[in-house]
């Protein structure tokens, strides 16, 4: 049975094709013309790095060929495509309007790309998008890219309930006091955007609870709640769904069962499965799904997580109706 039927933590930019990111990087001059595919290839799936600041550059190659309306527009409908081929019926994309302005665009022009090739694709597949717009971790001070991240949420306003489902926090996780964000927050909530922080990946697991100050609708990843018993109670008092990507977090040792997720099932925690970065973990979620199932991990427990994630989705209750209906028709 295949229950990878929802991704929730999908980054545009960490799962482009790469075949065309690298056509698309030489077209327009953002990598040497020299550099062959394999070198290019090379730098993205680099593993030595994982979860430094320095790995984080892998994604301004990335970035670097998304700055152009056509870029943006090609790329999201390439990844929905692809989404709806390995049989996915709803996916959140996120993405950082702020990285995409080396050339022109304003954060509202890279938007509106994004949601015209989401819609784009929902024409001509079956599939259901929704897209969320990343605030981003900078430097040692949020005060960094303060102008950046609250044009950020003025922008992503504009196009809330038109393709737009919610915000993000993303970047290095440990730059910086994690809770010099929440005044950020505060206005997003007042402004009835919803949204999920990357919180607890790092290995700083006391962020989750700085993140959950913030009131967030969903976390990203949240693993290190392993490492205190009051960061799970304080997760499994709000019922706070968690957006958890295997591959991403076990990419050096490839040992799916060191990771944390069966122990947080058991514990009772809201766990969704995703996929985070597909180029950059070698995965996708049919992958993720069947490497859990390798480890022990049962159809049951997979599709209560798949409803969960349709729960936890930001998109409206319409779409959750029918998105309901399909999973109650492949699960039966």
């Amino acid at each position: 049975m295949n229950t990878a039927k929802i991704d929730l933590h999908l980054h545009l930019d960490g799962s482009l094709n790469i075949r065309w990111a690298y056509e698309r990087s030489l077209l327009r001059n953002t990598i040497d013309k020299d550099m062959s595919f394999e070198d290019f290839y090379n730098i993205l799936f680099a593993h030595n790095k994982h979860h430094s600041a320095e790995n984080f550059k892998k994604f301004e190659i990335v970035c670097d060929v998304m700055q152009e309306y056509d870029d943006l527009f090609d790329s999201t409908y390439d990844l929905c495509r692809r989404l709806n081929d390995i049989g996915l019926i709803y996916a959140e994309l996120r993405f950082a309007s702020q990285q995409h302005c080396k050339r022109g665009l304003s954060q509202s022009d890279a938007i509106k790309a994004v949601i015209d090739g989401a819609n784009k694709a929902m024409e001509d597949f079956d599939i259901r998008v929704g897209i969320i717009n990343a605030l981003m971790h900078k430097g040692d001070s949020a005060l960094v890219n303060e102008k950046e991240n609250l044009e950020t949420i003025l922008a992503s306003e504009k196009f809330l309930g038109k393709g737009l489902v919610g915000l993000d926090l993303a970047g290095f996780e440990n730059n910086c006091d994690y809770r010099e964000y929440a005044p950020m927050f505060k206005l997003a909530k007042e402004k009835g955007i919803p949204f999920t922080l990357h919180a607890g990946e790092m290995g700083n697991g006391e962020n989750i609870l700085f993140a959950l100050d913030m009131e967030p609708d969903r976390i990203g990843h949240g693993v290190d709640c392993i490492q205190d018993e009051r960061y799970i109670q304080a997760l499994l008092e709000r019922n706070m769904p968690l957006e958890v990507c295997v591959s991403s977090n076990i990419k050096m040792t490839r040992n799916y069962a060191e990771h944390p997720i069966r122990y947080m099932m058991d514990r009772g925690l809201k766990v969704t499965v995703n996929t985070d970065n597909m180029i950059f973990s070698r995965s996708d979620l049919f992958n993720e799904h069947q490497q859990l199932k390798m480890i022990g991990v049962s159809d049951e427990r997979l599709m209560q997580s798949t409803y969960d994630s349709l729960d936890a989705a930001f998109c409206d209750e319409e779409t959750k109706k029918i998105l309901k209906k399909k999973l109650d028709e492949e699960f039966r």
